[in-house]
């Protein structure tokens, strides 16, 4: 979000969904994550924290906003980049749901909504 951490990463272009309650105390709903088939980090090297999170993984923040950057599992080699981090998405499709029986009631991608464009949620919230 504040910029100080910078990195090149490499993707196949999927991403994961996990709703496991983990995830969903760290980002306050799903974590979507592109597995990386390799990450660089550019910039922001001292305000990237590490934090062991559970006996097989480990998360990665910027530790001046709070951003999340990265979920890495032991059994990986590369660590799965936040979605939200990418600078680009564009064309990225997702590729698995994981802990699908723990995701919240009425939370789902398949789930039809009211939605806002850019220009209407400044208009609503920053008016």
């Amino acid at each position: 979000m504040c910029g100080a951490v910078r990195y090149e990463a490499e993707t196949d272009g999927r991403f994961s969904v996990c709703y496991c309650k983990m995830c969903q105390r760290w980002s306050s709903g799903v974590f979507m994550g592109a597995p990386t088939k390799g990450v660089r980090i550019t910039e922001g090297q001292d305000v990237l924290t590490r934090v062991r999170t559970s006996d097989w993984a480990s998360r990665g923040f910027c530790s001046k906003c709070g951003s999340n950057i990265y979920y890495h599992a032991d059994a990986q080699d590369h660590p799965s980049i936040a979605f939200g981090s990418l600078d680009d998405t564009s064309g990225m499709e997702p590729r698995i749901q994981f802990f699908f029986d723990k995701k919240p009631d009425g939370l789902g991608l398949d789930r039809e909504t009211k939605t806002m464009t850019e220009a209407e949620c400044v208009a609503h919230f920053a008016s």
